[in-house]
């Protein structure tokens, strides 16, 4: 069989219905990453770990306490399976798959998924994510930790070019232009300022281009 390679994407899950199968450590986390992503989150499961439980009480997601049923996906259209029995896990799955829902495996059958969840590191609107297609998760999350200061450096300086992009889309017309323009402004010399911390000299820098651009149209 030829090798599975993943396509890359970010889903925006929003409103989403989104279903976990299990109530263990492994579900949490999912559930935990779906609720950040805002979607609308039930959990089937005859018991749940604490901290599932806390998110029932406080209204978050929706709980139902019960071994798992093909009724329970109607509407659904992301599905994760995180319970201890892989008979469950592949039964939820094609059922899932035939309703025409994206599937995740956090269990076995592993070779279920539709698609394998990276590890991530988030900062507000800045998203780093990093996988190995399950050839190594270790050293995924490795790379994940090397990404963390990254993240740290590069988070507030992304809030920085929130406006200055709006003012260059006022200033440059065609899509092909602006790009043009990131390429020169985001220099090697205005990254190293930003990998240093010294982000007001980086945006100085950065803002001296955007009134180059002005000048010149």
């Amino acid at each position: 069989m030829k090798e599975r390679i993943p396509y890359p994407a970010l889903l925006w899950m929003t409103g989403k219905c989104a279903c976990v199968i299990g109530g263990g450590r492994v579900a949490f986390h999912r559930v935990e990453a779906l609720l950040d992503a805002g979607a609308q989150v039930r959990v089937i499961a005859p018991e749940a770990d604490d901290e599932l439980v806390e998110l029932v009480a406080a209204g978050r997601i929706k709980w139902y306490k019960e071994k798992f049923a093909t009724s329970m996906l109607q509407g659904v259209s992301f599905v994760v399976c995180a319970t201890n029995d892989e008979e469950v896990n592949r039964r939820a799955a094609w059922t899932a798959k035939s309703m025409g829902a994206l599937v995740n495996m956090a269990a076995p059958p592993l070779e279920l998924s539709d698609f394998i969840v990276p590890a991530t590191v988030r900062r507000n609107a800045l998203l780093f994510s990093v996988s190995t297609g399950g050839a190594c998760p270790e050293l995924s999350r490795r790379l994940r930790g090397e990404l963390e200061s990254l993240a740290d450096a590069y988070e507030p300086w992304l809030e920085r070019l929130v406006p200055i992009r709006a003012e260059v889309k006022e200033t440059l017309a065609s899509s092909e232009a602006r790009r043009a323009f990131w390429r020169e402004a985001l220099s090697d010399e205005v990254m190293a300022l930003v990998r240093k911390g010294n982000l007001d000299k980086a945006e100085e820098l950065v803002r001296h281009a955007v009134d180059r651009s002005r000048a010149e149209s």
